[in-house]
């Protein structure tokens, strides 16, 4: 029986206070007993009379908290959700329906405080941060069109054989008259003259006068005319690391990166809107102020601000300070950084330099992502979501070289929880569980708000997990949380009722494909290669679940089965391992499975191949056992003799009978391709023939269902049943059962085998969809501001887009949850009555893609 809740809560446990069996239990006591007799013919059985005074007592519970909270429903900082709708009826508010609860509370507390300064910059830019929650620049377009001046204008003064004092020169700045960046004079020629300045044109802090655009404003267009008001919203977050072990650089001595896994990534600034806020006092924030990456010609004027006659070019405000604040190096476990002076930082690529009698070192830093997912240093906990309790023993310990992380981990006897409760790295691993000794309940976790890192050497094995043996119920629970695991796979093996991965960043790698010359790989700063981590599930799982993960492939092999793949808010990445021409060992991924199929011969292609291996391969393939590990020589040998028959033509529709090959590759096989093509098309033709053992896939699950919610899936993809809902398949995705499942509200590629599809939209496979496909990037599968234009066909009225096509409104993909379309609808209403007449919002996420530090190209770059 479900128990009535007050209006507003619906799903919470808010009201948990006992109230509805209380008064159930009072009006069945008062009930008299001939009628309670009657009621069932099980004594004190629930009856449909009964059913009835609960339902009735659940209304009486509700009065009662009503009563008991009344004098908290009269203040919005106090009142329940559904209150907020009749206090911003008493104001005269305009409530947007589509505000979350936070969002709505503070447009009613602050509607008296809007409208005193209704129209005002200040005012357009706190309602911007109360509804987006995001940081926000507000820029009067007019100001920076280019005109001639006349007699009304203020006097400029003009250049002098001395130097204007720099109060002078301030005060130019605070009355508009010149920027205070550049010193160019409002509405004249641009000086180019200071570095820093220059290179903020075109964006919120452009000091330069521009000719008018009578376009249309919308994103980088459009911007620059008398109506037009920019809106620049920083959407992303600046996530700080307090602790974390850099990599050293391969060949330079005392250079590092500041990135635990070796890439060289965009650091980015501190957020630190000015002390006065939005009150009387307010002032716009500066560059320096804002979530952004962290440019050379930033960190370099703010560094030098506060030295003693600082030179020209420099940021004007000494209360700038990017040290400790955003970025810092520390001795190990020292509390105070290492003096600035000491340190020479690459901000773009995320590099610095110390002295080589500094060592070893540790550093702190932000990063940007779109939002909160992965492994990360932000409070992982759920409104609404209990916390889930740890199994004992509780062991904590500390990341870092002593290999505190490894005997904590094989001290665990079945049950318990490892907590890691920094953010440095741990170079080894333990084995958990045994088939003689397997899992029951484990826990590994990182402390809340805290990044538990994970990179063992190179030439360590994957980090296994072991639950019920044969035979044995599967009533294994593991769950990992919080952690970042690079260079190492996941195995599960035995039996899981379930696993959890919360929170956690599963390495995807990156590809080499844009150095010069390309490789598979791209290589870490210690040279190491940036390799795909996976999960790799060699049991039974009868629930895996991914939640705001960032993950590599996910993939049976060795006769493991998933029977049901839950993943929500997460993103799953698949990374070719190697050049696509001829077949590879480590592309092979599941040798055991596809010896089974050369070996059982159930179909005419796996017919057809054996009788192409060599005579010690065929022994070999003949003489396999189910389960039984394929030596890495008999691997070697198979892939020689396919590497054979991938220089002949293989495509023959007979031979495929049974195969769902995509119609463009059975043209580009029919089309007789030679040379490295006929190789590519051949191994695609395999891949297609053996998802689960040949293909570079994002999922490779051959049994059981996936489900997925607000996910973006990077590469390929194979399922028995799919379920997904507000998603982006951006790889072709095959689904063995179409006739059980649905798509709904998702992108799809085209090529993919799919079940029916309810308001979706179809992308050609490869389409430029994100800002950035390489994970480390700030941009790293956020949807890009022209993804609309990749759309080729839709299903429904309302499926022509992929940035609006979720089921509210807001984006497809793992960045559904943030609802960044429907906060800019919610702004532009709000717009509507707090603008000036006349004028018009012109809205600019930020930082833009095409100013982002790490396209930035010509730079005096440290050594490699």
């Amino acid at each position: 029986m479900s128990t009535p809740t007050a209006p507003g809560t619906q799903g919470t446990d808010r009201f948990d206070d006992g109230f509805d069996e209380a008064a159930a239990a009072k009006l069945w006591a008062l009930l008299p007993a001939v009628h309670r007799s009657a009621d069932s013919t099980v004594v004190d059985g629930p009856g449909p009379l009964r059913e009835l005074l609960a339902r009735i007592a659940g209304q009486v519970a509700v009065t009662r908290r009503g009563l008991d909270r009344l004098w908290e429903n009269q203040s919005v900082e106090t009142c329940d959700d559904w209150v907020l709708p009749y206090l911003a009826d008493l104001l005269g508010t305009n409530l947007v329906a589509s505000m979350d609860a936070r969002e709505q509370r503070l447009d009613v507390a602050n509607t008296i405080a809007y409208r005193r300064r209704k129209g005002t910059v200040g005012l357009l830019e706190q309602l911007a941060a109360d509804v987006t929650g995001w940081e926000c620049r507000v820029v009067e377009f007019f100001r920076l069109l280019g005109r001639t001046r006349h007699g009304l204008d203020p006097e400029i003064g003009r250049p002098a054989d001395a130097a204007d004092p720099p109060a002078a020169r301030r005060l130019q700045a605070e009355s508009g008259l010149t920027g205070l960046l550049t010193g160019t004079a409002a509405g004249g020629f641009a000086d180019l003259r200071r570095a820093f300045g220059a290179g903020q044109r075109n964006g919120p802090f452009d000091e330069f006068a521009h000719t008018a655009d009578v376009r249309r404003g919308a994103g980088a267009l459009g911007w620059y005319g008398v109506p037009k008001v920019g809106v620049f919203l920083w959407r992303s977050a600046a996530l700080a690391v307090d602790r974390a072990t850099p990599v050293a650089v391969a060949g330079c001595p005392g250079h590092y990166s500041f990135d635990p896994t070796g890439r060289q990534i965009a650091l980015w600034q501190a957020p630190s809107r000015p002390p006065a806020g939005y009150e009387e006092e307010w002032v716009s924030p500066a560059a320096w102020q804002m979530p952004q990456p962290l440019t050379e010609e930033m960190y370099r004027s703010v560094r030098t601000a506060g030295e003693p006659g600082p030179p020209p070019g420099a940021h004007p405000d000494a209360r700038a300070s990017f040290w400790p604040s955003s970025l810092s190096v520390h001795s190990p476990g020292g509390d105070d950084p290492l003096p600035e002076a000491q340190v020479r930082v690459w901000p773009e690529v995320g590099r610095f330099a110390v002295g080589p009698a500094v060592h070893p070192v540790e550093v702190g830093y932000h990063y940007g992502l779109c939002s909160r997912i992965g492994a990360g240093p932000y409070d992982r906990r759920r409104v609404g979501s209990p916390v889930v309790p740890d199994p004992l023993p509780v062991i904590e310990v500390g990341g870092g070289t002593d290999e505190m992380l490894k005997p904590a981990l094989a001290a665990l006897d079945g049950s318990g929880t490892v907590v890691v409760t920094d953010g440095l790295t741990s170079t080894a691993v333990a084995p958990v569980g045994s088939p003689t000794a397997p899992i029951t309940e484990v826990t590994v976790r990182a402390e809340e708000k805290t990044r538990g890192v994970v990179r063992p050497a190179a030439t360590d094995g994957p980090w296994v997990f072991h639950g019920s043996g044969p035979g044995a119920d599967p009533g294994a629970r593991l769950r990992l949380e919080g952690l970042l695991l690079s260079g190492q796979d996941i195995v599960l093996r035995g039996g899981f009722a379930e696993v959890t991965l919360s929170c956690c960043t599963i390495d995807p790698g990156t590809s080499g494909a844009l150095r010069e010359p390309p490789t598979v790989w791209q290589p870490g700063v210690d040279a190491r290669d940036l390799v795909a981590s996976r999960i790799w599930v060699e049991g039974t799982v009868r629930t895996l679940t991914l939640d705001r993960c960032v993950t590599g492939p996910v993939r049976e092999r060795n006769g493991g089965t998933v029977e049901t793949l839950c993943a929500s808010d997460s993103v799953v990445q698949g990374l070719p391992v190697d050049d696509g021409t001829g077949l590879t060992a480590a592309a092979v991924f599941d040798p055991d499975g596809l010896l089974r199929l050369l070996r059982d011969r159930h179909s005419p292609l796996t017919t057809w191949l054996h009788g192409r291996l060599g005579p010690e391969t065929a022994a070999a393939v003949d003489a396999h056992a189910d389960g039984a590990e394929v030596p890495a020589a008999a691997v070697d040998d198979l892939v020689a003799d396919l590497n054979e028959v991938l220089r002949k033509p293989l495509w023959d529709a007979a031979r495929f009978a049974g195969r769902r090959v995509p119609p463009a590759l059975v043209a580009q096989a029919e089309a007789a391709p030679t040379g490295a093509a006929r190789l590519r098309v051949n191994r695609a033709l395999l891949a297609t023939a053996f998802p689960l053992q040949l293909a570079d896939a994002a999922l490779a699950l051959g049994d059981g269902i996936v489900c997925l919610d607000r996910c973006t899936v990077l590469g390929p993809g194979y399922a028995h049943r799919l379920e997904a809902s507000e998603s982006v398949l951006d790889g072709m995705m095959r689904v063995t059962d179409t006739q059980d499942g649905c798509l709904r509200f998702s992108a799809w590629s085209s090529g993919s085998t799919l079940p029916r599809r309810y308001e979706s939209v179809e992308v050609a496979p490869g389409s430029p969809l994100f800002v950035s496909r390489r994970y480390g990037e700030a941009g790293y599968a956020q949807l890009a501001d022209s993804v609309d234009a990749c759309v080729v066909s839709g299903t429904g009225a309302g499926a022509a887009s992929i940035r609006t096509g979720s089921r509210d409104g807001s984006e497809m993909g793992v960045f559904c949850r943030d609802g960044a379309p429907l906060k800019e609808r919610s702004l532009l209403i709000k717009y509507r009555e707090f603008l000036p007449v006349g004028l018009t919002p012109v809205l600019v996420p930020m930082p833009r893609p095409d100013s982002d530090a790490q396209t930035l190209r010509g730079r005096a770059w440290p050594p490699m």
